[in-house]
């Protein structure tokens, strides 16, 4: 019996000409996902601080180099910084190799600078429930092969701004918050939804760039439930069908949101 199985290759992100981190990754969208690792991670404290966004990929097809999963040409994105800007963390003499199932695992170094969320973004129930439907129907991936998770943002009203896939989750967010910091869509209003656990670190990279509503189709842990309530986030698990399990700060959750010259 055949079957189809998820594609997972090394990406190295180098940033200012030193290498940060090589992640184990789905290919595609490789420059939305070393921008949203560098910001989400704190190696980059803002997008306009990034001058350029290069993927070292071939301009010309080389079926050899294609058969290739190795191929640095296209397992690399170089970031270059703004003149007079410097990367936020110190670097690192190795480039971390980042497991697709794994996280960075200093905990205390991801939470250093944090500042709590701000008091935007609230979205309605009926609307909240609706969110996992989206992302599954554009999940061609899981269909395919499975084994992979998925990430999205969306807007208040709840249109997807985004439907990202990845053998890894945290990939995944990545993707997805960077496909908004490039296109300079602002998250401090939006609600990111993830099909995988939500653990301390997948809440420092949304803390980290402001947003206020954190989904996950599966658990969170016990310190993504004590970061995101002293952090003003509002952090949901178990998101599936017309259930959700509200952990912290539940007010951003109505159940109508009350329009301009309505009756109260």
């Amino acid at each position: 019996m055949q079957g189809s199985v998820v594609i997972e290759e090394p990406l190295e992100i180098w940033l200012d000409g030193q290498p940060v981190a090589v992640l184990m990754r789905t290919p595609g969208m490789e420059k939305e996902l070393a921008v949203g690792f560098c910001l989400g991670e704190g190696l980059v404290a803002d997008v306009k601080d990034i001058a350029l966004v290069r993927h070292c990929g071939r301009a010309v097809s080389n079926e050899m180099a294609a058969a290739d999963p190795l191929d640095e040409s296209r397992n690399r994105v170089d970031i270059v910084l703004m003149p007079g800007q410097a990367p936020s963390a110190p670097k690192e003499n190795s480039a971390p190799l980042i497991r697709s199932g794994c996280g960075r695992t200093d905990g205390g170094a991801l939470a250093e600078g944090l500042r709590p969320v701000g008091a935007a973004g609230r979205i309605e129930l009926e609307i909240l429930t609706r969110l996992p439907g989206q992302i599954t129907r554009q999940q061609a991936a899981y269909r395919a092969a499975g084994g992979i998770h998925a990430a999205a943002v969306f807007q208040a009203n709840g249109q997807a701004l985004v439907v990202c896939e990845d053998i890894g989750r945290h990939n995944a967010v990545d993707k997805a918050t960077g496909y908004c910091l490039l296109r300079d869509l602002p998250l401090h209003d939006k609600i990111l939804v993830s099909t995988g656990r939500a653990s301390y670190d997948m809440v420092v990279k949304g803390v980290r760039l402001g947003v206020p509503i954190l989904a996950s189709l599966s658990s969170p842990t016990s310190l993504a439930v004590e970061l995101a309530e002293a952090l003003n986030c509002t952090l949901l698990g178990y998101l599936r069908g017309k259930t959700v399990n509200v952990y912290t700060h539940g007010w951003r959750i109505v159940a109508k949101v009350d329009k301009p010259g309505a009756p109260g």
